[in-house]
């Protein structure tokens, strides 16, 4: 800890870091990670250079840091949801759409989560593989549903998050939020069909428009 952060109450530091992350966001959403300056995060944030650099080295510390908490607060969000479920193929889904309403309830958030990574550095490259390689052992969990599934490799759990994460993170970046929850029931189709098989997967895409109804109404 530097020697300005120790001459500050906790609160100020706390209410600066806070400032200074929620400036780092809406800059980012605004302009895009490659285009966002020091000189503009410090304007919405209200603070200058000297307690900028009492927290951050740099801007990619903030940004490593920013993002971070972001993850570790869908992580916990989506661990809850899954372990909430009586089964394998109801956790998948409770994921699902916690996932779907995580991006849907900050759209300057989701951009920063979801899109914006791309241009920040390896820890957080590394911060995004963690989360998606947690998701893939979720899935991959389906394998001891059936017999059948126990030949399926964890490839199969890979592809399926792969192509997950990739259209989410093209309708974040076209900001077709709205577009969002129509994509679970395809997701979770592309997710049962190989470990529960056709008829399963089918029921997922049945009970799909059901589902977005419950899910707009807060029910889900």
């Amino acid at each position: 800890m530097s020697r300005s952060q120790l001459m500050q109450p906790p609160d100020k530091e706390h209410s600066e870091r806070r400032r200074i992350g929620e400036a780092l966001v809406g800059a980012v959403a605004a302009r895009g990670y490659a285009n966002t300056t020091l000189e503009m995060v410090l304007e919405r944030a209200g603070v200058d250079r000297a307690a900028f650099h009492a927290h951050y080295r740099d801007l990619d510390a903030c940004f490593t840091e920013v993002w971070e908490r972001i993850a570790r607060e869908f992580r916990e969000a989506a661990t809850a949801a899954y372990a909430a479920a009586d089964s394998w193929r109801d956790g998948i889904a409770a994921v699902a759409w916690r996932f779907c309403r995580f991006l849907q309830e900050d759209h300057p958030r989701a951009r920063f989560f979801m899109v914006e990574l791309e241009f920040a550095g390896e820890r957080v490259q590394a911060g995004r593989d963690v989360i998606t390689d947690g998701y893939v052992d979720l899935v991959h969990l389906g394998r001891s549903v059936r017999p059948e599934g126990e030949a399926l490799p964890r490839a199969t759990a890979e592809g399926i998050i792969g192509a997950i994460w990739k259209g989410a993170a093209r309708a974040v970046q076209a900001d077709n939020f709205a577009y969002l929850p129509s994509v679970v029931p395809q997701t979770m189709y592309l997710t049962v069909l190989p470990y529960l098989g056709p008829e399963a997967a089918q029921q997922e895409l049945r009970r799909g428009p059901a589902d977005i109804a419950l899910y707009e109404r807060g029910e889900i």
